[in-house]
């Protein structure tokens, strides 16, 4: 397992590598090229998530 954050805003959902960096102002430091797509898949029967990124780079 690798270690990374997921962003939360917007419509695009990424996982980014590492651990992140805080910013003066408090935002978070992250680098756009150690970034994946996430994937959510939702069972249709019982509505049970699973989460994924895609092996490819962006």
């Amino acid at each position: 397992m690798e270690e990374g954050v997921v962003s939360d805003g917007g419509f695009a959902r990424y996982w980014f590598r590492g651990i992140p960096k805080v910013s003066w102002n408090g935002r978070i430091k992250v680098s756009w090229k150690e970034r994946l797509p996430v994937i959510t898949y939702r069972c249709t029967g019982c509505g049970y998530l699973e989460t994924y990124t895609r092996k490819e780079e962006p």
